[in-house]
């Protein structure tokens, strides 16, 4: 499918400033481009609150065995106690 793009001026000439970092014409650097964007709608994913709560879970898992640090064990001058 052949599309024809208005782009303004100044975007044209990132993307075409992009295309030749990579060596690419600007149209294929373009093609690829809306390829990825594409390709990134089909991967995203919208998680319901119960498929959330789950994902929460799995995170916090094991985080009871964690060691307890008390509240000036993250002062300043606790983590720089040997220098300034």
């Amino acid at each position: 499918m052949a599309i024809t793009l208005n782009l303004p001026p100044d975007i044209e000439a990132k993307l075409a400033a992009q295309a030749r970092e990579l060596g690419l014409q600007l149209d294929t650097y373009v093609q690829s481009v809306l390829q990825q964007q594409a390709a990134m709608e089909d991967s995203l994913q919208t998680l319901n609150l119960e498929q959330f709560e789950v994902e929460l879970d799995a995170l916090a898992e094991g985080s009871d065995r964690l060691p307890y640090l008390p509240p000036e064990a993250l002062t300043r001058a606790s983590i720089y106690r040997d220098h300034d």
